[in-house]
């Protein structure tokens, strides 16, 4: 965080001079406090008495509500080349009385309006608050438990946890969208009305609204993911949270770089998904990467969120690369030669591909599927990750597959495609379909569009092909019922399953095509064993990697589709983004 600076002698009236800074003095750093004595801080009546324990009422009060005041406390992030570097107290600029009057008026009416301070019974809370720790904290470590077992638990934390709580829940006499509604407005409320003292509770909150997505892509709205992703990023910014020198300064700096790191791979899914621009920029990012000493228990599921948040790191380094070379300047165009542009693509895209075995290579040994040929135990969080991975791949030879070889980039997307079919398979087997997060819906999208681009190459007449678009689909449907937005993709799906197959010209270029003829016999087969190092029991494509083909006539296939043209995975993408948008 920049240096704060602070006048040495109060100013006088009337014109200033411009001040520099040597004419202020440095004070030594002032600590945050350590901790917020919520209770005490604001108060649920007219005459502003203590705030019950959350987790202790659950009853809707009838008493007035006051807004909260800011308190005395960290100070935004500025940087210190700006000008405006603080040059006066925090609180130096108080609004009016008459100001205070109309928010705590509107936060009064806002709250008894949802009964925004009205909880469930404990037991209810707790159940809730376990479902998230069980199922969602390696994807999304934001509140720790420490932030629920003190004696008065922050009321919007309370109620955030109520709101993923109840969207993990099984379908029963409402659907969890129906349950978690009250909840997701509850939590709005909260912070509409500025209620929560404690800002880093307030970030918590608006991250966890971030899980939460039923608005359809072609809506345009404020109510949805995209926008809550958005808000939570701007806030950890303005306190620091995105420059590491802010660290040292702060209360519990693992949870804050664990929401931090969040925030950056919710924006990269969400970029890539979408093809929206990113939030975070090469130089405005440059904290360190996680640690297990980040998280408050340095088990498993801290592993598998320091894995999850490194892949994601290279799936943005991908999109953000192409968004780029998109992006030239004439005068770059100018300058450059084919072949320097050619050089360029292919070390781009070595350099990610080295990113990708290194990662799948390096992996824990308890974050795998399979020890050697044996399978481990079943968890769905690890074959969430592997799903992740398949997923980077397809997206990575869509992109960039033509600067390296046409043959390989197909066979690569089609075996990814079936192991992503599989583990979905897998976790459906296993009713845990439930628990998956509406990003699965795209991840489920990427995963039908090889076997989409084959069944077409074939016209229909590859049984292993039809046999894992159905089992895809199928998941999307589960999806569904508590997703709706995956209905979308499903009509989508239907569609492009008979569209003819075309050709596009946005990816590829006669330049990378030359220089793929270099790599396709020399590399093709160590690419691809190097990018699946897994038994021949996860997919039944997987003799495709080994040199081995199969019996379905695979490798023949793929590679009229490559003499055809009809191995370019782009066409199967615009027609989804044109009816993702136009559904």
């Amino acid at each position: 965080m920049g240096e704060k600076y602070y006048l040495t002698t109060p100013l006088r009236r009337g014109r200033r001079p411009y001040i520099t800074r040597n004419s202020v003095s440095l004070p030594k750093r002032i600590e945050p406090p350590l901790s917020h004595n919520i209770g005490s801080t604001f108060g649920v009546s007219d005459n502003i008495g203590p705030l019950h324990s959350p987790v202790s009422s659950n009853q809707d009060s009838q008493d007035g509500f006051q807004a909260t005041k800011p308190s005395a406390g960290p100070q935004a992030f500025v940087a210190k080349e700006s000008f405006m570097s603080p040059l006066a107290p925090l609180h130096a600029h108080a609004v009016s009385e008459s100001v205070d009057l109309m928010r705590d008026s509107f936060s009064k009416e806002l709250l008894q309006a949802v009964g925004a301070t009205s909880l469930p019974p404990n037991s209810q809370i707790e159940a809730y608050g376990d479902s998230y720790f069980n199922h969602h904290y390696h994807r999304a470590p934001i509140i720790d438990r420490a932030d629920l077992s003190t004696d008065q638990p922050s009321l919007i934390l309370t109620q955030a946890i109520c709101l993923i709580g109840s969207i993990l829940r099984y379908s029963g006499i409402h659907s969890p969208v129906e349950e978690s509604e009250p909840y997701y407005n509850k939590v709005k409320a909260l912070l509409y009305a500025n209620h929560e003292p404690d800002q880093r509770n307030v970030l918590k909150a608006l991250c966890i609204l971030a899980l939460r997505n039923i608005t359809p892509p072609k809506v345009v709205s404020l109510d949805c993911s995209w926008q809550w992703i958005g808000t939570a990023t701007r806030l950890a910014q303005q306190m620091g949270f995105h420059r590491e020198e802010t660290y040292a300064q702060l209360p519990n700096p693992g949870n804050a770089r664990r929401i931090m790191w969040f925030l950056f791979t919710e924006d990269k899914l969400v970029t890539a998904c979408f093809g929206r621009p990113s939030l975070f920029g090469d130089f405005d990012f440059n904290i360190r990467p996680l640690r297990l000493e980040d998280f408050e228990i340095p088990d498993l599921q801290a592993e598998l969120c320091i894995e999850y948040t490194n892949l994601n790191v290279i799936l943005g380094r991908i999109v953000d690369r192409h968004s780029r070379k998109s992006d030239i300047s004439q005068e770059e165009v100018l300058i450059s030669t084919p072949r320097a542009s050619q050089y360029s693509n292919t070390i781009q895209a070595t350099s990610f591909l080295q990113s990708l075995q290194d990662w799948i290579h390096n992996l824990p040994l308890k974050l795998q599927i399979y020890t050697g040929r044996s399978r481990n135990v079943f968890r769905r969080d690890i074959h969430e990750v592997h799903i992740n991975y398949f997923v980077c791949l397809i997206v990575f030879f869509r992109l960039f597959g033509h600067a390296i070889s046409p043959q390989t980039a197909s066979t690569a997307s089609l075996v990814a495609s079936s192991c992503i079919a599989r583990l979905y398979q897998e976790i459906t087997h296993r009713d845990e379909i439930n628990y998956l997060l509406p990003i699965n819906n795209w991840f489920l999208m990427v995963g039908c569009a090889p076997q989409i681009c084959h069944n077409t190459a074939c016209q229909g007449k590859d049984r292993l092909c039809g046999e894992e678009l159905l089992i895809l689909t199928n998941s999307l449907r589960y999806m569904k019922l508590k997703w709706p937005p995956a209905g979308v993709l499903l009509d989508i799906v239907g569609r492009l399953c008979s569209v003819e197959a075309g050709v596009s010209d946005d990816i590829g270029d006669g330049q990378d095509w030359q220089t793929a003829e270099s790599w396709s016999g020399q590399l093709s087969f160590d690419i691809l064993e190097a990018l699946f190092p897994f038994p021949s029991e996860l997919s039944p494509r997987m003799g495709l990697v080994k040199g081995g083909g199969d019996e379905l006539g695979d490798q023949e296939m793929l590679d009229r589709m490559v003499e055809a043209g009809n191995d370019d995975l782009d066409w199967i993408f615009n027609e989804f983004q044109l009816g993702f948008l136009d559904s």
